[in-house]
């Protein structure tokens, strides 16, 4: 049982590792086996009100389709980030396949095949729950019954009290804590880092680019330290360090759709942001003034925002506004009630 009373069962898996081959075959097996394990748990019982599946696991998507289908109930899917966008926008099976594939073959399935099969199952879904109201009207477009319910920030995040920088030096102190990945595009961050006096970048966290980003930082001589993934009061102490947060997304298309849920919880810290983010996530910064804004890809305005922040990070932030619009927004308070009446809307 979990902690608030859920069954847990538990399938079969795949010991994933950093490559995405691996952790497609992972989440492959484990979401056949979850459609296994749950035909036979409803076998004699009563079928349940909903079915829910979650991504970015990909193939949940499918296996909640399949199981909702079987039993004759709503499916709800629950799509956490921009899919299937992303799935042309990262060349996914590209980069997958490792290049062993004809590219006439991998081009087919990126831009035809996978996203229709996608996007069909998204159609057949009862509710198509996402993240962004940019995303929702997206899947409007394309007949899908989107919902947004954004990623929800805990009532101990916002209880805290305002962030303060307890570390007093001269240089402005940027803290990154998150994935480090090809996505994220810590390159274009590490490489302005460099090119500004009176800036330091922490960055914590681990993923697929960081040995490539370390050699960038010791090849440009850039004042950038690597800190392993890390929680509680380990975590405490980098922000503890930090004069502000980094949110930084990779100049594709679909990342103007998505807002990275870290965002949330820096607004609701009251940690002043750089945001290397476009669309969505660069609207509730800038109307929140809860940081400064850079456009992704692009070194110059990433070098215009760090010296705007050395320049500014000393002063007092609009932090209260930002705050505001998570308790209003983005609290898991606000989320629960969004989510109890999607689930009302497709049982009716």
């Amino acid at each position: 049982m979990g902690e608030l009373g859920e069954r847990i069962i538990r399938v079969p898996y795949f010991r994933t590792g950093p490559s995405m081959v691996r952790q497609l075959l992972d989440q492959s097996v484990a979401s056949v086996g979850a459609v296994g394990a749950i035909l036979r748990l409803m076998r004699g019982s009563r079928a349940p009100d909903v079915v829910i599946s979650t991504t970015p696991a990909l193939p949940f998507l499918f296996a909640g389709d399949i199981v909702a289908r079987t039993l004759g109930v709503p499916h709800v899917a629950e799509v956490r980030d921009v899919w299937p966008d992303l799935i042309t926008d990262l060349a996914l099976v590209s980069n997958a396949s490792g290049g062993y594939l004809p590219q006439a073959v991998t081009t087919y399935l990126e831009q035809a095949l996978l996203p229709e099969m996608f996007t069909a199952a998204q159609r057949r879904a009862s509710a198509v729950v996402v993240t962004t109201k940019r995303f929702q009207n997206l899947l409007k477009r394309r007949g899908i019954n989107a919902e947004v319910v954004r990623s929800g920030v805990n009532r101990s995040e916002l209880d805290q009290p305002a962030h303060r920088s307890s570390v007093r030096t001269g240089d402005s102190k940027l803290l990154y804590v998150g994935t480090v990945g090809r996505s994220q595009d810590l390159t274009s961050a590490i490489t302005a880092v460099s090119r500004v006096p009176g800036i330091r970048l922490r960055i914590v966290g681990d993923g697929a680019d960081r040995q490539n980003l370390e050699v960038l930082a010791e090849t440009l001589g850039a004042p950038v330290e690597f800190f392993e993934q890390t929680t509680g009061q380990e975590l405490s102490e980098h922000w503890e360090w930090a004069d502000a947060g980094l949110v930084s997304l990779g100049d594709v298309p679909s990342h103007s759709l998505t807002v990275p849920s870290k965002l949330y919880s820096l607004m609701a810290r009251r940690v002043p942001i750089l945001g290397i983010v476009a669309g969505e996530a660069a609207e509730i910064i800038s109307s929140n003034r809860a940081g400064i804004v850079a456009r992704p890809g692009d070194v110059d305005s990433i070098i215009t925002a760090m010296q705007s922040m050395v320049q500014e990070v000393a002063t007092p932030n609009s932090a209260s506004t930002g705050y505001r619009w998570v308790t209003e927004h983005a609290c898991v308070d606000v989320m629960g009630a969004e989510y109890d009446r999607v689930l009302e809307q497709v049982r009716s």
